[in-house]
């Protein structure tokens, strides 16, 4: 097998590297699906939860959570449909992906665990997801991603603040800033 080497001009290796970003940009942006399914599952949890610790006696109101088990079968299957129709991952597209991934292990870790904490989560949670939001925005070149990880952050903090009950309702308007907005935001940019 023979390589052939081509001596491109400083503007053609421009080209195919704004082409290359370009493409991997159009690729992440394809994610507004999981900023919205993701936001409004997390926020109808965080929601369930504070009605049922406010308004009820129920004994295990955190199983809301449970809705985070259909999400994330529908995330895997949508990223493998997507994985198919857009080609070849690139690097940005990568890094993207084990980001949140690495994250949502994270979560897991948290939950797992979430008894040495007394179940005090909630806080953690909404900070972590300052970060992957944040670099997504950057990723992205799109601010309310950004805004979305600084939303997340002031909200985290309020968490660590406030009484537990208070904490699932500052994690639904955490997310509606963080996720849906931005999430809203991203779709329209897409079509």
């Amino acid at each position: 097998m023979t390589h052939k080497t081509e001596n491109l001009t400083p503007q053609e290796s421009l080209e195919i590297i704004t082409s290359m970003i370009n493409q991997a940009k159009g690729n992440i942006q394809h994610s507004s699906f999981y900023f919205l399914l993701w936001g409004w599952t997390i926020a109808i949890a965080n929601l369930g939860v504070y009605v049922l610790l406010r308004f009820t006696s129920v004994e295990n109101p955190f199983l809301m959570f449970s809705l985070t088990i259909p999400a994330a079968v529908l995330s895997i299957i949508h990223g493998a449909r997507n994985s198919r129709e857009t080609g070849a991952p690139t690097h940005l597209n990568t890094i993207h992906n084990w980001l949140w991934f690495g994250f949502g292990v994270t979560c897991v870790i948290l939950v797992v665990f979430g008894k040495q904490t007394n179940w005090q989560i909630n806080p953690l949670v909404i900070t972590m997801c300052a970060v992957p939001t944040f670099i997504s925005g950057i990723l992205l070149r799109f601010r309310p991603l950004m805004l979305g990880g600084i939303a997340f952050w002031a909200f985290g903090i309020a968490s660590f603040l406030a009484p537990m009950d208070i904490q699932f309702l500052l994690g639904a308007l955490a997310v509606v800033f963080g996720y849906l907005v931005p999430g809203y935001l991203l779709k329209k940019s897409e079509a």
